[in-house]
């Protein structure tokens, strides 16, 4: 059976938890401890040693703390911290993790939402650039859920399937993500993960055209597939809406030209996407 710890180790840990997780001070131009932020309290706890005071040796702990926070959360986004340079990368990792502690055993969680709170809060001068770092967290992002994504079965019709299957939602597959770049980010992605340095790298140039991703985890890793606008569009739907609800209102936006060509391809949109394991079940709920 376990004790319930001391009250004096509980307040101590809690104490200790606050030190390591005080902001470091950027103003130098460095990470720097702020050991005059400390509970004075704690610093009474911690022994000088021949090689520093208890302030100090209480710095050690939290500058590690942040740095590895940091380097998870840069392992995480390679392409947006590569992007936006580590330093402001960085200060928005810990402008998050000031709002949401991290909880839990496993560092990789730390980092669930940190997409979302930088398309909130990412400050730039330049909305074109602003826009193209926001998109390349959200492709970070994508490849990290699909890759942590649980194991689940695919989706695979059966013969009473057809009957209902209009009335139904597509469920999608957690292992599932569909992606845009105006920017040729994801082949940038593929170059840096080879990439060993830390050196910013600069904005690549704009696409003639928007481009459409589907990220999907298979047994052999994760496919990248190219897929159209319309085809991007209609995914989406699926799995919000009942299959004869999506094709209709993407057949509303559709011009003249497009809605003749769209029965033959939507049914092989849907082929494809059951081929690939883009689903994993059917709802009854629209």
């Amino acid at each position: 059976m376990t004790r319930e710890a001391p009250h004096w180790l509980a307040d101590f840990q809690a104490r200790f938890g606050d030190v390591i997780r005080t902001p470091l001070d950027r103003t130098s131009g460095t990470l720097a401890a702020t050991t005059s932020a400390y509970d004075p309290r704690i610093v009474t706890d911690i022994l000088d040693s021949p090689t520093g005071t208890g302030a100090d040796r209480l710095a050690v702990y939290n500058r590690q703390y942040w740095f590895r926070l940091f380097d998870v959360a840069q392992r995480a986004f390679p392409l947006t911290s590569r992007l936006v340079g580590y330093w402001v990368f960085n200060d928005y990792v810990a402008r998050y993790l000031r709002v949401r502690l991290p909880r839990g055993w496993d560092l990789d969680h730390v980092v669930d939402g940190f997409a979302a709170f930088l398309e909130d809060t990412f400050e730039c001068d330049d909305p074109a650039k602003r826009r193209a770092w926001v998109e390349a967290a959200c492709i970070d992002d994508a490849w990290r859920t699909v890759f942590r994504a649980p194991e689940i079965p695919p989706f695979r019709p059966s013969a009473t399937h057809p009957r209902r299957l209009l009335e139904a939602r597509l469920v999608p597959s957690p292992a599932l993500r569909i992606v845009s770049e105006h920017r040729p980010l994801l082949e940038l992605r593929k170059c840096l993960l080879h990439d060993s340095s830390q050196a910013f790298v600069e904005m690549p140039p704009l696409l003639p055209r928007a481009r459409w991703w589907a990220l999907v985890r298979r047994d052999h890793g994760i496919l990248q597939i190219s897929i159209e606008p319309r085809e991007a569009e209609l995914l989406v739907l699926l799995g919000e809406t009942s299959v004869r609800d999506a094709l209709a209102r993407v057949e509303r936006e559709c011009a003249p030209e497009e809605r003749a060509l769209l029965p033959a391809q939507a049914r092989d949109w849907l082929a494809r996407s059951v081929q690939l394991d883009f689903w994993s079940g059917v709802s009854s709920e629209g």
